[in-house]
Formats: structure tokens, C-alpha cells, sequence
């Protein structure tokens, strides 16, 4: 069944070719790469450090244009593995979807209009931005930057509050087979993925040299966001976590139930040997049920996923790391 869209997934989540994506991103650097010409010349404008300023920007729309359709791809396929869960009908589905009040227009222009709010005050207070051609392009950049930013945030909100309703339905869980929920474990590591990318963004532009590792302020406000895309992670499936480990601790309690039973029948038959036989094969099968079932996954990922996310937690420092190291050989 095709799911209800936001004008978020229509417009900047939906699917297009990448090479569309790439020509808009050329094209936005290009004119940064103008206006700051005009502002700088252009072995000033590199030499100096200034083409960062007017880069910024461009790459924050570039970016949210690139991971916008996969996120939304990702939340159509967690929402496409969860459904056949619960047999939900279409109508208990939709009726799902108005509960979040997920597709109101109003808040999602609102969610862009405090992006737009939020970096024009702060442009405008600084007192650095003029009434010039350069003034006007850090002003129209950072609002399309910061107002589409907002509005992934909420769209991300939105796909998250959705995807818990859809987890607070009766469903049926097969511990044996939990490729559904494995999905919700490749969303988060998306989510996170995407945070780790536009944080790493942020750091490249923001031109580190040797002191900033001496700086505490540094470490203050960056060390949450090393462990951000972690707490992400975990966050988004917990609830998917919390139905599975129900699960299992109901199909352990059932088993164990079912051991002592058939035991207590191998005592009562203990002069039988026929029935002691038979029921000593159905023990064992019991047995091994548990022991499977014991070493069921209650978190729906697998480890090279994990293992992907932790390996990105390093490409911001080594971001740091190799901006500080250029900047050392260029002095020399």
C-alpha cells in the first residue's frame, strides 16, 4: 500500500537522481565561490581561509539533499516491515498516522520558519553582516541552510513518533527470524550516520589548529556530540528492544514451564521405560529450545552494523586530526 507522504518527503525526501543532487550542489558552490570572489580576490580568498565561511552553507543544503531521500527510504521500509507484524488493516493504519498528527503542513513550515528565524537573529545580532552582495548571500544561504535543517529534524521526529505507534500495536514476534526488526536497526544506523556526516561538516569547516586541543571549551561542547550518534542509536530502537526482550522473556517462561512439566512425568513414569524413553527426547528438545531461545538477540542489529558505527564515531576526529596536520605542513 502506498503511505501517506509530508511535503517534507515529497519535495526534499523524495527520491531523485544523484546526479540532480550533484549539479544543485555545483551550482551552489559556484555562487559562493562568486560572491566571495567579489568580496576577496581569489589567492586571498583560499590563502586566508575565507573560502570556509562562504562554503559552509552551501555544503549544510548539499548535504541534507544527499541523506534526505535515504531517510526516507528507511522509514518507508521500517514502516513496510512492521505492518505485516500487527495484520493491520488500511484504515487501522491511517487511523495510526492521524494519532501522530505526522502530516500537518502548518507545522512543517513551522518547523522552517524557526531554522529561518533562529540564524537570521543570530546573524543579525553579531553585527557582522552588511547591506552588501555579501551580507545578502550569508543571509539567504544560512536561512535555506538552517530552515531545511530544521525541517529534517522534524521529519526525523516524525518518522520516529510514527514508528513507535506502529510498535505500541499487538504484534507477532518470531524470535527465530527478526529480519523485520533488523530493519529498525539499519534506520537507526542511518540516523546516526547522518548526524555523524553533518557533524563531521561542521568540524572541517571550522578551520581547528594545534590549540584546539588544548582548548576545554573544545572538548566541552564536542565530546557530547562523539557520543550522540551512540545514544542515537540505542534510543531509536529501544522500543523495538523492549517488544523483543517481552518476547523472549514470555517464550523462556513457557519453556521452563513446559521442562519442569515433562519432568515431573519423568518421575511420575520412572517404572515405564517406554514412556521415560519418550519423554526424555521431548526434555531434550525442550532443553534446546531454550538454550536457542536464551541466546536470542534482544537488540535488532547485527554486529557489522554496529561495528559501522563506531568506525564512523572516528571520522570526525580524524577530521580534526588532519586539518591540524595540513595546516602544520602548509606552515612550514
Amino acid at each position: 500500500m502506498k503511505f501517506p507522504e509530508t511535503i517534507f518527503e515529497k519535495t526534499i525526501g523524495h527520491e531523485r537522481p544523484t546526479k540532480v543532487t550533484f549539479l544543485i550542489g555545483f551550482a551552489l558552490l559556484l555562487i559562493a565561490l562568486v560572491v566571495g570572489s567579489v568580496e576577496y580576490s581569489f589567492s586571498e580568498l583560499f590563502s586566508e581561509g575565507f573560502w570556509r565561511g562562504f562554503f559552509i552553507y552551501p555544503s549544510i543544503i548539499f548535504y541534507i539533499l544527499l541523506i534526505a531521500p535515504k531517510l526516507t527510504q528507511m522509514e518507508n521500509k521500517v514502516i513496510g516491515a512492521i505492518i505485516p507484524l500487527g495484520d493491520l488493516s488500511e484504515n487501522k493504519i491511517h487511523q495510526i498516522f492521524e494519532e501522530t498528527q505526522a502530516f500537518r503542513p502548518l507545522r512543517e513550515w513551522l518547523a522552517v520558519g524557526v531554522g529561518v528565524l533562529i540564524i537570521t537573529i543570530s546573524l543579525l545580532s553579531g553585527g557582522s553582516i552588511g547591506l552588501n552582495l555579501t551580507g545578502v548571500y550569508f543571509l539567504v544561504m544560512a536561512a535555506i541552510a538552517f530552515g531545511i535543517l530544521s525541517w529534517t529534524v522534524y521529519a526525523s521526529i516524525v518518522s520516529v513518533r510514527i514508528t513507535a505507534q506502529l510498535l505500541k500495536q499487538p504484534l507477532q514476534v518470531n524470535l527465530f527470524d527478526l529480519d523485520a526488526f533488523k530493519v529498525v536497526g539499519k534506520s537507526s544506523l542511518y540516523l546516526s550516520l547522518a548526524f555523524i556526516g553533518g557533524f563531521t561538516l561542521a568540524l572541517f569547516f571550522s578551520a581547528p589548529d594545534f590549540s584546539v586541543f588544548q582548548s576545554v571549551d573544545f572538548w566541552i561542547i564536542n565530546f557530547p556530540m562523539f557520543v550522540l550518534p551512540v545514544i542515537i542509536f540505542f534510543s531509536n530502537m529501544y522500543p523495538t528492544h523492549k517488544i523483543i526482550d517481552s518476547a523472549k522473556r514470555a517464550a523462556l517462561k513457557q519453556a521452563g514451564q513446559k521442562i519442569r512439566a515433562v519432568s515431573d512425568q519423568m518421575l511420575k513414569s520412572a517404572d515405564q521405560s517406554s514412556d521415560v524413553e519418550s519423554l526424555s527426547h521431548k526434555l531434550q528438545g525442550l532443553i534446546a529450545l531454550e538454550e536457542r531461545l536464551s541466546k536470542v538477540q534482544t537488540w535488532p542489529y547485527e554486529v557489522s552494523t554496529l561495528r559501522s558505527l563506531l568506525g564512523s564515531i572516528l571520522i570526525p576526529a580524524f577530521t580534526v586530526i588532519a586539518q591540524v596536520l595540513l595546516r602544520r605542513v602548509l606552515s612550514w
